[in-house]
């Protein structure tokens, strides 16, 4: 593994807390390996035995819903890891995986981290703060599913994207409409609809680049102060 990826893999939870010798041991000879957009890494119930750390791309977690649509649960990017609880408890996956784009990550044997965390309990604190993020990052985009119009989702989510950045910015989307749509819990259409709301506050959309006139609006849209 190259040091640029090292890098995105200290950016992880699990690894960010922690001696760099220490990482470096844990992640051994792995190496992140490479996923086409739409390869499934698992399904929902599958029993894994692996925790994977995203080093490039998206991938997408996704429930199947009774009528048998699929439920985006999150999209996670760089820096960012998944199946955690089900790889190091021996459950079934909550969900399934799969790449919303071409990506590449890495994949850590479960049995390996139990026996290392087994020599060094002190491991399991940033393990327990992986897994209690995940839990916070779902409960709150719960809620603001179930209580915040559109506009303001699809606001929240281009001003994430722009970052800490002040003023006027180009963005691109980073993966399919139609799995933003997912994600932020609406449909194609209303996503669109939400869009061109978002055009008297400065906002324009071409194909998959976005043009923000002020990011600050955005902010304050997004927090219901706008």
């Amino acid at each position: 593994m190259d040091e640029a990826d090292f890098a995105i893999v200290r950016r992880n939870m699990l690894f960010r807390n922690i001696d760099e010798a220490l990482a470096r041991e844990m992640v051994g000879d792995r190496t992140p390996r490479p996923l086409r957009k739409g390869q499934v890494l698992f399904l929902q119930g599958d029993l894994i035995d692996s925790l994977h750390i995203v080093v490039a791309g998206w991938i997408k977690l996704y429930r199947a819903t009774e009528d048998g649509t699929d439920t985006v649960v999150a999209v996670n990017g760089p820096g960012q890891s998944f199946g955690e609880a089900a790889a190091l408890l021996g459950i079934p996956a909550h969900a399934g995986a799969e790449a919303a784009a071409d990506s590449r990550i890495l994949t850590l044997d479960a049995e390996r981290l139990r026996s290392r965390l087994t020599a060094d309990p002190d491991l399991a604190f940033p393990i327990l703060a992986s897994a209690s993020m995940h839990l916070r990052v779902m409960v709150e985009e719960l809620e603001q599913l179930k209580s915040l119009p559109a506009t303001r989702r699809i606001a929240g989510f281009l001003a994430d994207l722009a970052g800490p950045v002040k003023g006027a910015i180009e963005v691109v989307f980073p993966y399919e409409k139609t799995l933003i749509a997912g994600r932020l819990g609406m449909t194609p259409e209303s996503f669109s609809r939400g869009l061109a709301k978002l055009r008297d506050l400065g906002v324009g959309v071409d194909r998959e680049r976005v043009s923000i006139s002020r990011v600050e609006t955005l902010r304050r849209m997004a927090r219901g102060e706008e």
